[in-house]
């Protein structure tokens, strides 16, 4: 039986669409605290440990800030789709707690495996 979700794509290409694994994805974005005088100092002694400790647990699969001038600070991508425990994760960040970051939680795909070299 077809998938009329994927009714335009490739044949060659729907078998590794299998592998495809469902994520949410982190964006944090510039809070009302970000351009204050301790943002620095919070983002590198308190979030960035906070986020390495969600990557060790094997919550946070990637985190990266974003470089452009946007209002996304950065991007984060949980293993997970339980956005009420991601949620409460998120909000126990220093960061999001002290209103340097703001954050938005959306759903997405990608492929089982995929990595970053």
């Amino acid at each position: 039986m077809e998938n009329p979700n994927f009714q335009f794509v490739p044949a060659d290409i729907l078998p590794q669409m299998a592998n495809m694994k469902p994520y949410t994805v982190l964006l944090l974005k510039k809070g009302p605290q970000f351009a204050s005088e301790e943002a620095q100092k919070i983002i590198q002694a308190e979030h960035l440990p906070h986020l390495f400790k969600l990557r060790n647990e094997g919550k946070m699969l990637l985190s990266m800030p974003v470089m452009d001038n946007t209002d996304v600070a950065a991007v984060g991508i949980y293993n997970s789709l339980d956005k009420e425990e991601l949620k409460k994760l998120t909000e126990t960040d220093p960061a999001v707690q002290k209103g340097v970051f703001t954050y938005e939680l959306l759903n997405s795909v990608g492929m089982k495996g995929d990595t970053l070299v």
